[in-house]
């Protein structure tokens, strides 16, 4: 047996192993990585130039994801953070039980689609709690303080050392409509649609136009150049952008929409407590480091960094530091399967 695999092996002895409960599962929201950091805004709109890179939700939050939120956080709901219409011919959730003691499930098929009738505080909240590493996690605190002055004002913003987040409109610009002309894009780096053309969508690309009248399964179509899907039609998207003062911008078409409403330049808004059939959101996740496992600095990934690793193992870290990998604020057993990814690497 290998020095690497005694050691786990004494590892998971001493701290023992267990199957969390359904409570404790954290949902799993998959991403992908926007690289192309730096990128030039689309001169067309002025939109979609973002400084670093980034990971970004390849599908909106589904049902699933949002009833496991639900379930965690939301027993009494003082934050209304369901909508009796969520239960409705479209949407997705059902709710039992009475005040303090609310359990929600998934309407049958309808598990991943994406979960509407939820307004821009709801997609903060859920992110929050993404943030603060589910379960029992914060809502009102972490990527967003959210404040009842700050609510009412509709001035909450991102704060800084954000793990998760609902997506910014540069963000989501560009992992909707960007591709280097270097890499088979258009002239100017931008594609009108989300489907990397500047053609109309056909009914094979694209939730839209009321073809089919209700939201569809998530990733039923073709991805993009980044790997996301449904960014065109499915449902409207909240992004952070602030528009009249008042009110939170919405891209990317519904269900329900034409064409046009679909394209890079066209920008919806609508207010942010709103909550409707058409409107869902996906979120944003900060990059982890370049070199997960270099915990010395020599750019690499060796005994000398699992020395350092095996020092914190068991701790609670400030989130993201040392040998937290996966953003948790503990060292532990998840960490070092991705430590274990990394041995041997180079940065």
């Amino acid at each position: 047996m290998s020095p690497i695999r005694v050691i786990v092996v004494s590892l998971f002895v001493a701290f023992g192993t267990s199957t969390p409960t359904h409570a404790e599962c954290p949902i799993q929201i998959p991403t992908v990585l926007i690289g192309n950091p730096g990128n030039a805004l689309d001169p067309t709109t002025g939109f979609g130039s973002v400084a670093c890179a980034y990971n970004i939700g390849t599908t909106e939050v589904t049902n699933a994801q949002y009833a496991a939120f639900l379930n965690a956080k939301a027993a009494s709901d003082p934050f209304n953070l369901y909508t009796t219409s969520m239960a409705g011919g479209f949407g997705g959730i059902t709710r039992s039980g009475s005040a303090g003691s609310y359990t929600y499930g998934t309407v049958s098929g309808r598990a991943n689609n994406p979960v509407n009738w939820v307004s821009f505080w709801d997609a903060c909240r859920f992110a929050n709690w993404l943030h603060n590493g589910q379960g029992s996690g914060d809502t009102e605190t972490g990527a967003y303080t959210l404040t009842p002055g700050g609510i009412g004002a509709n001035t909450i913003t991102r704060n800084a050392g954000w793990q998760w987040a609902v997506t910014s409109e540069d963000e989501w610009y560009k992992a909707a409509y960007h591709q280097p002309a270097s890499a088979g894009g258009d002239t100017d780096n931008y594609w009108a649609y989300p489907t990397q053309s500047n053609a109309v969508p056909t009914p094979a690309q694209a939730n839209y136009n009321n073809v089919i009248g209700n939201t569809t399964t998530v990733g039923s179509y073709a991805a993009n150049y980044y790997g996301t899907f449904d960014m065109g039609g499915n449902v409207w998207e909240w992004n952070e952008a602030v528009i009249e003062g008042s009110r939170r911008v919405l891209r990317g078409g519904s269900f329900g929409d034409i064409d046009s409403r679909l394209r890079a330049d066209f920008r919806f808004n609508s207010y942010p407590w709103n909550e409707f059939n058409v409107i869902g959101f996906r979120v944003s996740r900060a990059s982890p480091p370049p070199c997960i496992g270099d915990l010395n600095g020599d750019n690499a990934v060796s005994t000398a960094d699992l020395t350092h690793f095996l020092g914190q193992f068991g701790s609670t870290v400030p989130m993201g530091t040392g040998g937290d990998f996966n953003c948790d604020g503990s060292v532990n057993t998840a960490d070092l399967t991705i430590f274990l990814g990394r041995f041997g690497g180079a940065c």
